[in-house]
């Protein structure tokens, strides 16, 4: 019963003691009942108490001084009206009180890096001009006092402290308390939130199209995997160029999370040799991690039918059963030069993962895995984009994989 409680740390000190209580017996045992307690303030549960009805209902509030005669009757209840006849018989007089009013800042939510004046709205509810301290405290690291000097009765003062930057980002707890050595009332000192601080930062994790190498004149749609690693939904802002012949840009919507691939328009190759291939993302508000922005790599481009060219010790081409677009089935065709631990995955174009269709260690030589157009349940995909990628130590390749059935 919160009620009580607030009663008893306010109150208790100076010589009152709350409690529950369920009485079926007259008014003579009450009374004599109450004479064993200082100020005593019962509540009914509203289970008895038939007896003591006023206008057919059950009364709830009593409050019973030390000569065992009720003070305050009431239906229903009313808090003000409750302390305004207890204090009239405590033992040892209110006379200090002050307390917060209000958490003005900071509150609701932020983005991380924001600079925020904290700041809290006190009340002095009594006649005694007070000087006290007050403190912030906003999640483990601010913990700040300020004081209050010459706060006049029954007005109200704002209180600013140091500055703080949002830096942690997720829900962080925020409490203002006032902490006047002779404050008589406990239960308005701290006013306590919680806040949200919130990261916008957009990252773009893998270049999926192009390939290492890729054929002259033949047509392809770079793609890339973006990914929010905020705590906020978020426009990310894809510029994609391959040397200075390529430029594209688009826009794609991600919430926290969440991962998305990115295709942009068709590039077709025109001349021979070896291109720097470069991805940026940005968000549309200020993305506070910078360093996860920007993803660069070089395309070779060569004469039409070749393979991917060999990097390092590896070796990955992709076919599909002669021919991609697949009907029902594709095969997967590597090669390794020395035993690597590999893995190949299927993701859809949403960054989705699909089926994993190898893991584990593989021996030197060729190899070849057949993905049957099903995901990890077995179930069909159905006709669509995919993408394949391998993962052989240090190497990664991904492929494009086209079903149509």
């Amino acid at each position: 019963m919160p009620r009580l409680h607030y009663f008893q740390v306010d109150y208790g000190p100076h010589g009152f003691t709350s409690m529950p209580v369920n009485l079926s017996d007259d008014w003579d045992v009450i009374k004599v009942y109450a004479r064993q307690y200082a100020s005593l303030y019962l509540k009914d549960n509203s289970t008895f108490w038939g007896l003591y009805q006023q206008n057919g209902y059950v009364p709830l509030n009593y409050v019973i001084d030390t000569a065992g005669i009720v003070r305050y009757v009431a239906e229903g209840w009313n808090e003000n009206a409750v302390r305004q006849v207890i204090e009239q018989y405590l033992p040892d007089p209110i006379q200090h009180d002050v307390g917060v009013t209000r958490l003005i800042a900071p509150t609701g939510s932020v983005d991380s890096g924001t600079v925020v004046t904290p700041a809290c709205s006190l009340y002095n509810y009594r006649s005694n001009v007070e000087t006290y301290p007050v403190r912030m405290r906003i999640g483990a690291d601010y913990d700040t006092t300020v004081t209050v000097t010459g706060h006049q009765p029954g007005t109200a003062v704002c209180v600013q402290f140091p500055q703080w930057t949002a830096l942690e980002r997720g829900s962080i707890a925020v409490a203002c308390s006032t902490e006047l050595a002779t404050d008589d009332i406990a239960s308005n000192d701290v006013a306590t939130t919680v806040l949200t601080v919130n990261v916008d930062d957009i990252a773009v994790t893998a270049i999926l199209v192009p390939l290492d190498t890729v054929e002259l004149g033949r047509g392809y749609a770079p793609a890339v995997e973006v990914r929010n690693l905020g705590t906020v939904a978020d426009m990310a802002r894809v510029r994609f160029y391959i040397s200075d012949f390529y430029f594209d840009t688009v826009r794609v919507a991600l919430q926290p999370g969440k991962t998305d691939t990115t295709v942009l328009a068709t590039w077709i190759p025109g001349e021979l040799g070896s291109f720097p291939v470069r991805c940026s993302v940005a968000t549309l508000k200020t993305d506070l991690v910078t360093d996860n922005n920007e993803l660069t790599k070089s395309v070779y481009v060569g004469p039409a039918g070749i393979e991917e060219r060999p990097l390092g010790d590896v070796r990955f081409a992709l076919l599909g059963s002669g021919q991609n677009p697949a009907r029902r089935q594709a095969t997967i065709r590597y090669s390794l030069a020395q035993a690597s631990p590999v893995e190949l995955r299927i993701y859809s174009t949403t960054g989705e993962l699909v089926r994993v269709l190898e893991s584990g260690i593989r021996e030197p030589g060729s190899h070849q895995v057949v993905w049957d157009g099903r995901d990890e349940l077995g179930r069909s995909v159905g006709r669509g984009t995919w993408f394949c990628r391998m993962t052989a130590g240090a190497y990664q390749a991904v492929g494009k994989l086209t079903t149509i059935e």
